[in-house]
């Protein structure tokens, strides 16, 4: 599908005398060979897809209730989804500017398992799809007043109700060509005021325990290079052009060229968001965090394997009385956590797989496929695992932390560094010493006092603990071997 902002196809039809681009007539024909186009990715089932000329645009409904009629009623599931009506004009240059503004609603029924309604007041879609592109170039997507209500029900647990909901939510991005082929994508997100309700049944003769998160608001930003929309639209109209299971076995050559042309589905996938002012109302009081911080960078089918999450808080407070006195400067208020892995290849994993493909009809792979799978991932038989440099702060100490180090079936341990320094042993002792003597906690003084001994003075009374493993079996810390394994 394709799109154009609101902003755009407006000064277009206001301004058209002004105008560079003419937008191409509507035609009978036009709305014919539109149709054709459609069918090719959601197939030719009567009323899923029609077409209508609407003055110099045309206007597209998509309604998938002929679709969902055909779910086997083995299946069990029931379910219905607003039909999606679309204006869309074709700007005489190779772009078709649309718009969708409408409410949409969503539900689905699995009777004696579960519930679920998702209404949206009003959906808001526009942008430009680019011909030559096989992508949106632009586009943006307001969703606003989200309702969701949902039931599950577990057989031992019981009925868990859910309720979430949600002011707004707006998604922004562009396209244009890849740097280094196929298509690279930005986006930004933010979203306001989401509550999230949940009742957990208590058990035998406990009452439901309510649960309500909220969140003021969230924002994200990211990024998607190398992808291959063409590739990824054709891998859906193979799907629908074989519907069932005896067809694709059928045409298992087929499938594997539309999976070889969607390759590498992305080369790098990347988003950080921000989510700020969260409170989790429980049983047992309000626990809180100032902000949330996530980051993702992924790379898809490459050669190259990557895969980094880093996660982050500040400002944690949690409901009075729930920790002890003695403890209560050993509670985290805010941590930093950014661990990656690379020199794995995704790409040759994928083609192994893909060779799957290439079997006779009903055959299966032997039981060596797992290790050669594993083998072509990690050609080296290791992949390396980083933890960038961190920190954890609470009131009574101040942790920090990094490492590198390889891992993998060719190695019999991990080999690598690790720095730890810690600000603030003097507090934790304080904390175990005056923690009741039933808890046994005070036996972890010596346990402590025993790694202090180990550790290097830092700057302003810091521990520093330099720690390698190494690929002849030695432990060092801070230079002396703890295992006898030799450097």
């Amino acid at each position: 599908m394709r799109i154009i902002s609101t902003s755009a196809l407006g000064l277009t039809c206001a301004m058209t005398l002004w105008s560079t681009t003419v937008l191409a007539e509507a035609t009978d024909q036009g709305a014919a060979d539109l149709l054709a186009v459609f069918q090719t990715y959601l197939g030719t089932t009567e009323g899923v897809v029609t077409v209508a000329v609407d003055g110099d645009a045309y206007q597209v409904t998509l309604d998938p209730a002929a679709l969902l009629a055909q779910v086997p009623a083995e299946v069990g599931m029931t379910s219905t989804i607003t039909p999606i009506v679309m204006t869309l004009a074709d700007n005489g240059d190779g772009t078709w500017a649309y718009e969708v503004d409408q409410p949409v609603s969503v539900a689905y029924d699995i009777p004696g398992a579960m519930t679920t309604k998702t209404e949206y007041e009003q959906f808001l879609l526009t942008g430009t799809f680019d011909e030559a592109l096989g992508d949106t170039s632009s586009y943006s997507l307001a969703l606003s007043n989200m309702l969701t209500e949902q039931t599950q029900i577990d057989p031992t647990l019981g009925e868990m109700v859910m309720k979430v909901t949600q002011d707004s939510v707006t998604i922004e991005g562009t396209a244009q060509a890849g740097a280094a082929g196929g298509v690279d994508g930005q986006f930004t997100t933010s979203s306001g005021n989401l509550r999230y309700e949940m009742t957990i049944p208590g058990g035998e003769g406990m009452p439901p325990m309510p649960f309500v998160l909220t969140m003021a608001e969230g924002s994200a930003e990211g990024g998607m290079t190398g992808y291959q929309p063409k590739g990824l639209y054709g891998l859906l109209a193979y799907f629908v052009a074989r519907p069932d299971a005896a067809m694709i076995e059928a045409d298992k050559a087929g499938l594997k060229a539309a999976l070889e042309a969607a390759m590498p589905i992305f080369a790098n996938l990347q988003m950080t968001g921000a989510y700020k002012t969260l409170t989790l109302e429980t049983p047992m009081g309000p626990v809180g965090v100032d902000e949330v911080g996530l980051t993702i960078d992924v790379n898809g089918a490459v050669a190259e394997g990557k895969f980094r999450e880093a996660i982050s808080f500040k400002g944690l407070s949690l409901p009075e009385g729930l920790v002890p006195p003695f403890a209560a400067a050993m509670i985290p208020t805010d941590m930093t956590l950014d661990v990656a892995a690379s020199r794995f290849d995704p790409a040759a994993g994928a083609a192994l797989a893909l060779g799957l493909l290439d079997l006779p009809a009903d055959a299966t792979a032997g039981p060596e496929f797992g290790m050669q799978l594993l083998s072509a991932i990690l050609p080296e038989g290791s992949l390396d695992i980083t933890i960038a440099p961190g920190e954890t702060n609470a009131p009574g100490y101040r942790l920090t932390y990094e490492a590198s180090m390889a891992v993998g079936p060719a190695m019999p341990m991990p080999v690598g560094k690790a720095r730890i320094g810690l600000t603030g042993m003097d507090k934790i002792n304080e904390a175990l010493l005056a923690s009741p003597p039933e808890m046994g906690l005070q036996e972890m003084g010596m346990m402590l006092g025993m790694a202090q001994m180990m550790s290097q003075p830092g700057v302003d009374g810091e521990l520093i603990w330099e720690i390698e493993a190494t690929e002849a079996g030695g432990l060092l810390i801070n230079g002396q071997d703890m295992m006898g394994g030799g450097q």
